[in-house]
Formats: structure tokens, sequence, C-alpha cells
């Protein structure tokens, strides 16, 4: 995966991007992204695209945002 697939995040001295996986077969990926979802964690469309993982038939989706550094 190239760094242009990822979200870019906005460059802050007082932020730093931090980055959330969530790795498991295709329906339970957007089974749990769906779940965050509704419990006000992130928006569906602000997650990756689902992106082959290391393991065979697993799949990933990566969120970035930036945080506070405090």
């Amino acid at each position: 995966m190239n760094k242009s697939s990822l979200p870019s995040v906005q460059t802050d001295p007082d932020r730093e991007p931090v980055s959330f996986l969530v790795i498991g077969s295709r329906q339970t990926v957007t089974n749990t992204i769906q779940t965050l979802y509704k419990m006000g964690f992130a928006e569906i469309n602000e997650w990756s695209p689902l992106l082959p993982a290391s393991e065979p038939g697993k799949v990933m989706k990566i969120l970035t945002r930036s945080v506070p550094t405090d």
C-alpha cells in the first residue's frame, strides 16, 4: 500500500495522526465498521476501502485521525 492510498491528515504541531486498523473477514470488518458508526466513533466513509490483509482470506480497513499530542 502506498502513502497516496491513505487519507490525508492535516499537519498541526499540536496534533498527531493515529491510525485504527480493523482486520478480519469481509463480513466481520464491514459489521465492525457499521457498529462503530452506530456508536458515533466514525462515519463509514471515513474508512479506507477494503484492502487485502497479509493473511489469506482476510481484509482490512484503516481510519486515520488527527488527535491532540498532549
